[in-house]
């Protein structure tokens, strides 16, 4: 039984269905810049690279059985996830244009809300969201003399505001992209302003998000990178998380940096606790309509829901814990499926991820513009990136409608400027959906 094998030959066979997978939506899309390879760089860290030097460092102080089982899951998880991306079968597509249809004319479709004052007002409700979130959390110049801390010790209870801070930048970001994002220079230039301002809301991932997404714009809408820069920018990027953690105190040592993706350290030892537990049929996944509830309309609301319930088996009294500090460790992304209905589960979540990052992505390929750029950040990169940190697709989605009402009341036609159509200047070979090329790709 594969609980009864060499964990190193499992997470071995792990990353190899990760990296055929890889190269099969290279080849289907004709390019190794997709949601696929990014997602799958990062499930390969969290999943093979992470538990290979807590194996090493016999760190991993959980029984062999749940090591291996958690590398199983993991492989079945990515496994179906492929499966899903390189099937022709794609039945969310359809559902997600209507949505776009009904939303109309606030879904920012149009290039014209693409103007230097809707770009302008976006980055005044930032600050103005950040104020506010110093001052609701107690923090105050904290967020500024020392984000980190203040990022993990004072953000439970004003989680809302720090994610809707996230979001307004995120989306001043990719409007500045189609508004002056016409170079690769100005592109670097566009990520590094933007980084620079997310530092002081304390997040590693969103501040090297900004790279990425600048990279994944410039790639499609500009120019296409080489694989060899490709590569280049991956091992930049890693870097730069490297440098993070020994800015922000939080690693000493490149092995320290490593050790920081937990997630799969964590799972195992969910496995190891739940073994005997009945499962939840849905439960978990339920519990995450939480979201929704203010606290401030609801102080009785509960600090630990979704996956972060599953922690309960780890920590008793972990919700004490997160009401004092805000602590919530990660877990990896198959987790709640596996906890509500076991390996179908697991199966069921890589499928649905697939389905939904799929339906994203091909529709940017097709359309280049922002409103589609809007849809793969938040859902493209399956979590490793997203636009509105922790928010449901219906939040999401009527957040980015709202703000779209506003710009569209706000930027008129002639106020546009030189906005970067749908389509043009596209980078030769990269396919649509059914394999039909675009323009420079015949």
């Amino acid at each position: 039984m594969a609980i009864n094998m060499n964990s190193q030959g499992l997470l071995a066979l792990n990353g190899v269905v990760i990296a055929a997978a890889m190269i099969m939506a290279a080849r289907k899309y004709k390019t190794f810049f997709t949601p696929v390879t990014l997602f799958g760089a990062y499930f390969f860290v969290s999943s093979v690279l992470s538990p290979w030097l807590f194996l090493e460092l016999k760190l991993l102080l959980v029984p062999k059985a749940a090591v291996n089982y958690t590398i199983v899951l993991s492989c079945l998880y990515f496994a179906a996830f492929a499966v899903a991306y390189l099937a022709r079968l794609s039945p969310l597509r359809s559902p997600l244009e209507f949505l776009i249809r009904v939303s109309r004319p606030f879904a920012m479709e149009n290039g014209r809300v693409v103007s230097a004052l809707a770009i302008g007002l976006l980055i005044a409700e930032f600050l103005a969201l950040y104020l506010t979130l110093a001052v609701a959390s107690g923090a105050g110049w904290m967020w500024i003399s020392d984000t980190r801390e203040a990022y993990q010790l004072y953000r439970a209870g004003v989680g809302v505001w720090w994610s809707l801070a996230q979001a307004t930048l995120m989306l001043a970001f990719l409007m500045s992209l189609f508004r002056w994002g016409t170079t690769w220079p100005r592109v670097v230039l566009q990520a590094l302003a933007f980084s620079s301002a997310a530092f002081f809301l304390g997040s590693k991932s969103f501040i090297l998000a900004y790279p990425v997404i600048g990279a994944f714009y410039a790639h499609f809408v500009i120019r296409r990178i080489r694989v060899f820069t490709f590569t280049l920018c991956g091992a930049l990027l890693l870097a730069g998380f490297v440098v993070l953690q020994l800015v922000q105190g939080t690693a000493e040592t490149i092995a320290d940096a490593i050790r920081y993706f937990d997630y799969f350290a964590y799972s195992a030892r969910f496995l190891d606790s739940f073994r005997h537990h009945a499962f939840f049929w849905g439960q978990i996944t339920l519990s995450d309509l939480w979201w929704y509830v203010p606290r401030g309309l609801y102080p009785a609301k509960p600090f630990v829901y979704g996956q972060n319930s599953l922690l309960r088996f780890l920590f008793p009294g972990f919700e004490a814990t997160v009401r004092r500090t805000g602590f919530t460790p990660g877990m990896l992304p198959w987790s709640m499926g596996y906890a509500d209905f076991g390996v179908p589960g697991v199966i069921a979540a890589g499928v649905l991820a697939g389905w939904i990052s799929k339906a994203v992505f091909e529709r940017f390929l097709l359309r280049r513009d922002l409103l589609s750029l809007a849809l793969v950040v938040q859902l493209g990169f399956v979590n490793f990136i997203v636009l509105f940190s922790a928010a449901p697709f219906p939040l999401f989605w009527g957040w980015l409608v709202i703000q779209g009402f506003f710009l569209w009341l706000l930027s008129a036609p002639a106020a546009a400027g030189p906005v970067r159509k749908a389509g043009q200047r596209l980078p030769p070979q990269v396919p649509a959906p059914g394999g039909i090329l675009h323009a420079g790709g015949r």
